[in-house]
């Protein structure tokens, strides 16, 4: 099997992840993935990443951002013209689902999803949190499908917006490294603590709320940015980082529906 680069191009960023031939597609070590944004795509660091790799490495792409798909894609057949690249619709994912429209959904949910019951097929039902922009909790349900989930607003997007939506609140960035009281004596803490604890409880209650209809038993599993909340979840979780880009090597492992 040739070698694979996982592309998962999210709305703030793109992370690409390099298997290469041979090698396991159930871990993925740090010094393998790349994280940049969509301006550094000819940057020394994107030119270091395709050095790095196979020119015949196949490409699959998971992305809920056009543009930055195209750009990317675009660069990826001038560094590599004799590449193959995927770029993944839902249709193409050896899952099944239990929910409706299942082509509305983002491909990253469901990419997270097979991650996780690739990574431990015995794990269903399961719950999968992916803490980026956007934080979502799905679920995996008994059968091994897909069934749905939450989506909110991640801890970036929510200072964006009490900032966009008012006249006098600034814009704050979260120190994930320090945790806010949860009294604020300023402005700027007092919307830290309120975006911080706020995303702690609205996880928590959420999670709460699955498990009456899953069980309590149903692990719990959390990717993203954002996964510092785990510290504060008032239940036991897992944490694996790049579900979306084991989730795409997962896939092609199992048989892209092309």
């Amino acid at each position: 099997m040739s070698s694979l680069v996982a592309v998962d191009i999210g709305n703030s960023s793109i992370k690409l992840g390099w298997f290469p031939e041979g090698e396991s597609r159930t871990e993925l070590p740090p010094a393998r993935v790349l994280t940049f944004i969509e301006d550094e795509l000819e940057s020394p660091r994107w030119n270091a990443f395709c050095e790095m790799i196979d020119s015949q490495t196949h490409w699959v792409i998971a992305s809920v951002h056009q543009q930055a798909c195209q750009r990317l894609t675009a660069a990826v057949v001038a560094n590599c013209p004799v590449a193959k690249v995927t770029v993944l619709c839902n249709s193409m994912l050896p899952m099944d689902t239990d929910i409706e429209a299942v082509d509305s959904v983002g491909t990253d949910r469901l990419l997270a999803a097979l991650a996780v019951r690739s990574l431990e097929p015995t794990a269903c039902p399961a719950i999968v949190i992916d803490s980026g922009t956007a934080v979502t909790v799905d679920v995996v349900n008994g059968q091994g499908a897909f069934a749905g989930g939450v989506i909110m607003p991640g801890s970036a997007l929510i200072a964006r917006a009490l900032n966009d939506g008012t006249a006098q609140l600034p814009q704050i960035v979260l120190d994930k490294d320090n945790v806010p009281e949860p009294i604020g004596k300023n402005t700027q803490d007092a919307i830290a603590a309120g975006i911080y604890w706020g995303l702690v409880g609205s996880i928590n209650e959420l999670v709460k709320q699955q498990f009456l209809l899953l069980g309590q038993s149903a692990p719990v599993f959390i990717s993203g940015g954002d996964s510092w909340i785990a510290k504060h979840l008032e239940f036991e979780s897992k944490s694996v980082p790049n579900l979306c880009l084991l989730g795409i090597a997962a896939a092609v492992e199992a048989g892209l529906q092309l």
